[in-house]
């Protein structure tokens, strides 16, 4: 009779000894004995959870094609064959469509006899009974770890496997971790214009990975374990490091479940009402509603108020009047400057200076630098094995690593006081500009962002009960926001607040 015959294991199970010689032998001593004719020999290293194996489908390409007509196909035992039942009675059925009877080594059963089918299906289901149970307790077991708070998987961006301790410890990557919670903290930029940032200063990141990364308890020192079967979801205190504190991580996520709120929201802004949800009636204190009606040759738009008090004013002289009044805030130069010098104080003393910072940075290298020679002289000097060696220098160069991404971050990146106060500053100064060069989603925000309370128009000036706390105090001079003009007494006069400054656009809103 000729015949074929398949040997297979698993990556694991060959160093645990069942190996593919152990196996070819006793099927070549049993053909021999039988008086069977090998005509091909298939053998890999493969795992039998399906038939997507490379010999395997050779072999049936084989058979397919006719380059190989056996009779019947020898494996050593069903495992080697196949550890999925119902893929297993597929099989056997192409097999037996080119002639082909599968023969176990181990525990063979004549399927011409009926009584034997009941066994032989239950020898087919019982590898993939062993396999679903080892899967089955493998999951149960990473389950216990990490509610005991330990790892399991591949480390989060930001931290790495420590393959010795068998723990999560942070990466070069964490100081970029880090400062992308802050800045999302802050909301002064968008989520993705932060992304692409610190891209630029080389952490590589997609957009969802980002959102995903922002969303994620790992960083403050938890991990979530998902529901399961009967199991519910649960957070649990990792035995990791943090590199957020709870207020931050909650701060952000705050932001994130802001925004997600505006985009959902449909936009109702008009460019003809940019005053719209920011005006309130003279006479009866109720919001003024805008729209527009069409006369005999064009459209008339109007603020107007809904309660009967014929409260009416033609949007584009309202409109017109409101860009006189914003050109009324005139920043007093020395006042500015002196709350500049003042936050700038409160800063360094918050946060440190730019330059505390970076030496501090240099001092802490500098540390790690001396003791990786320390290091290096205990295994010369055979005071260190090389495994404990090996451990603490790639420990200590990491560290080096990771100290030097951020001091690199830190010489690029302005200061959070330069990169939003300064500018802040800049902003008011050329107010009148940027609000009229700006879209009507942006006029909105403008506005809300200088008056705390609603305006009031009487048809000829504005007037409201309260600003900007910092507007009101370097503007002090130029303007009394609830009876009118004052006197300019800056430098900056007539319609020099219309010019932009050198270097800045209306895009950087």
């Amino acid at each position: 009779m000729n015949v074929i015959i398949y040997t297979r294991v698993s990556t694991e199970e060959q160093t645990k000894g069942n190996g593919l010689q152990f196996q070819e032998r006793d099927i070549r001593s049993h053909c021999q004995l039988a008086g069977k004719v090998i005509l091909k020999h298939y053998q890999e290293d493969h795992s039998a959870k399906n038939f997507n194996r490379p010999v395997f489908q050779e072999l049936m390409n084989d058979l397919k094609s006719k380059r190989v007509k056996p009779k019947q196909l020898i494996v050593h035992r069903m495992d080697r064959f196949s550890r999925n039942f119902f893929d297993s009675l597929v099989v056997i059925k192409n097999l037996e469509s080119f002639g082909v009877d599968l023969y176990c080594l181990d525990g063979n059963f004549d399927m011409s006899v009926p009584e034997n089918i009941i066994p032989a299906l239950f020898q087919m289901a019982l590898p993939q009974v062993e396999n679903d149970r080892r899967a089955l307790n493998t999951k149960k077991g990473m389950r216990q770890a990490l509610r005991a708070g330990k790892w399991v998987w591949k480390a989060p961006k930001g931290y790495i496997n420590d393959t010795v301790n068998g723990q999560v410890i942070k990466s070069p990557d964490s100081g970029f971790i880090i400062k992308a919670f802050e800045e999302v903290a802050l909301n002064l930029n968008s989520v993705d214009s932060i992304r692409l940032h610190l891209n630029s200063l080389g952490f590589k990141v997609s957009k969802q990975q980002f959102l995903n990364l922002l969303k994620n308890p790992f960083y403050k020192g938890y991990i979530k374990i998902e529901e399961w079967r009967d199991e519910k979801e649960e957070i649990i205190k990792g035995l990791h490091e943090p590199l957020v504190g709870d207020n931050l991580f909650d701060r952000v996520q705050e932001v994130l479940l802001s925004k997600s709120k505006r985009q959902t929201k449909v936009a109702t802004y008009s460019s003809l009402f940019p005053l719209r949800g920011h005006l309130i009636c003279n006479k009866c204190g109720s919001r003024l509603t805008a729209s527009s009606s069409k006369g005999r040759s064009k459209k008339y738009a109007y603020y107007h108020c809904q309660k009967g008090c014929k409260e009416r004013f033609d949007s584009d002289y309202a409109n017109h009047c409101f860009d006189n009044y914003l050109s009324s805030f005139v920043v007093n130069n020395a006042v500015s400057e002196l709350y500049l010098e003042i936050l700038k104080d409160e800063f360094d003393k918050n946060e440190g200076s730019k330059e505390e910072q970076i030496k501090a940075l240099k001092t802490q290298i500098g540390n790690f630098e001396r003791k990786g020679d320390c290091i290096d002289n205990d295994y010369s000097n055979g005071k260190l094995p090389l495994e404990h060696y090996l451990r603490l220098i790639n420990k200590n160069n990491e560290k080096i690593d990771q100290l030097n991404m951020e001091l690199n971050a830190l010489k690029v990146s302005p200061t959070r006081f330069d990169k939003h106060l300064k500018y802040g500053i800049n902003l008011i100064k050329h107010l009148p500009y940027y609000y009229k060069s700006a879209s009507v989603e942006l006029k909105h925000k403008i506005i809300g962002s200088i008056f705390s309370d609603n305006l009031i128009f009487d048809g000829s000036s504005y007037r409201t009960e309260r600003v900007n706390t910092i507007l009101e105090l370097i503007c002090s001079e130029s303007i009394d926001y609830r009876n009118g003009i004052k006197e300019k007494t800056s430098f900056s006069r007539g319609q020099s607040n219309w010019a932009p400054p050198a270097g800045l656009e209306p895009a950087t809103l």
